[in-house]
């Protein structure tokens, strides 16, 4: 069984490690830097502003996976159009929503803090190109290039250390600059790789017969993002109200969580993402559910290690990387959250295979509904709650995912004795 866990896969985590671990370097600077107060603040609520708008952006192509693999499989060239087609989708969504946020502040109609608006007319513009980055990562992973899904994280990872270790003294901005021009660098070097090594051609077209559903069912998937979404929204308007600094205490009790899931489960559910993904499409489903089992034996076993490893090294890895940035009221803080949320991701883990296969079968319309059950019952849960901690908020979210995956899982079984009766895909 050892020896499976360490399959072609572990040369993937091991770049994935790196990545992390610049990641992480990055944050840590950042936290040495500013400690846990305004600027720290500044930076995650614009990540999460961020992340949110990238939904919408996000909706225009999302769900072409299973599309571009049933195509490419009849016509190469009509496939790699499609590619084209929402590349230009996405330049112009990202647009749109960049013209919109300069209109809003310009009529001064928000609720943004002048130091947050300062730093954002800057970093506003990582939509586009950060959106680039992510579906050039898809079509790359999907054409076996599986290294450049984190060779260009660390790319921009090692830009953003140089900046800040050398050049930030006390103000932001140039961490927003720094993060534009190595993820601009990046997605340069991702077209050198779809255009050149591949050899796709690029098209300025807006339409095939299949866009239609493309899009119709990206949105379908990322509406149920819009809904989640809005609890990084909710949680960060809760933790800033208990004082400057305690949002940004939660963000690094989940940094370290999401390295544990980036270093484990990302590089894992990729390639299986990309497997599937093929198999699918030539009617295999029964090889990508033997698939399936495989990560999720590998994925839950090693998260679960990594957390009980990571829950006792946490005050010694903060005292050594932090120095005096935070007190030791802080370090528990932090530690508390970690094992809190640790919770909240196992569901992540055990939701990620399954939530890939039903993507590939287009079952966007439950995706969308559970997304939305999740939302609507966190934000009732919110609204009818006075918290006075921020703990009780997190045994919510807790709640709330734990009942999302087991509707999914519960979904899933369904599906697939369905399916099996009906030998639609096996």
């Amino acid at each position: 069984m050892f020896k499976k866990l360490f399959d072609k896969s572990f040369f993937y985590n091991i770049l994935s490690l790196f990545s992390v671990f610049l990641g992480f370097v990055f944050i840590v600077l950042l936290g040495r830097k500013f400690g846990a107060g305004k600027e720290t603040d500044i930076y995650f609520i614009s990540v999460v502003i961020i992340n949110y708008l990238g939904y919408f952006v996000q909706s225009v192509w999302e769900a072409f996976t299973p599309y571009y693999a049933e195509i490419k499989i009849k016509n190469v060239k009509k496939a790699y159009k499609l590619f084209s087609i929402l590349l230009n989708y996405l330049v112009i969504v990202s647009l749109i929503l960049i013209i919109l946020y300069f209109l809003i502040s310009f009529f001064k109609v928000s609720f943004l803090s002048q130091e947050l608006k300062s730093f954002l007319n800057i970093f506003i513009f990582y939509l586009l190109f950060q959106n680039i980055l992510f579906l050039n990562k898809t079509i790359l992973n999907l054409e076996k290039y599986y290294a450049s899904f984190y060779i260009v994280d660390i790319f921009v990872f090692l830009v953003n250390i140089i900046t800040i270790s050398f050049f930030v003294k006390n103000d932001l901005i140039l961490i927003a600059y720094s993060t534009l021009i190595g993820t601009f660098l990046a997605n340069l070097w991702q077209f050198y790789l779809i255009f050149k090594k591949m050899k796709m051609r690029y098209y300025l077209s807006f339409y095939m017969e299949e866009i239609k559903d493309i899009v119709k069912n990206s949105f379908k998937l990322k509406l149920g993002s819009f809904f989640i979404g809005i609890k990084d929204i909710v949680i960060a308007s809760v933790l800033t109200s208990f004082g400057s600094g305690i949002y940004s205490l939660y963000s690094y009790a989940n940094k370290f969580l999401g390295v544990i899931l980036q270093i484990i489960n990302a590089p894992i559910v990729n390639i299986f993402a990309a497997k599937s993904t093929h198999l699918i499409a030539k009617n295999q489903l029964k090889e990508s559910l033997s698939l399936m089992r495989g990560v999720l034996g590998k994925t839950v076993i090693l998260y679960i290690l990594a957390v009980l490893a990571t829950y006792y090294l946490i005050p010694f890895i903060i005292e050594i990387l932090f120095s005096n940035k935070f007190t030791f009221e802080n370090i528990l803080v932090i530690q508390k959250i970690f094992f809190i949320m640790s919770f909240y991701y196992f569901c992540t883990v055990i939701y990620s295979p399954l939530g890939r296969i039903l993507t590939i079968l287009k079952k966007f319309n439950f995706l969308v509904l559970s997304d939305f059950v999740f939302s609507a019952v966190l934000l009732i849960l919110v609204k009818s709650v006075s918290f006075n901690s921020i703990y009780t908020l997190l045994y919510f979210l807790i709640i709330s995912h734990v009942f999302y995956t087991f509707i999914l899982f519960i979904y899933f079984i369904n599906l697939i004795n369905s399916l099996k009766k009906s030998y639609a895909y096996i």
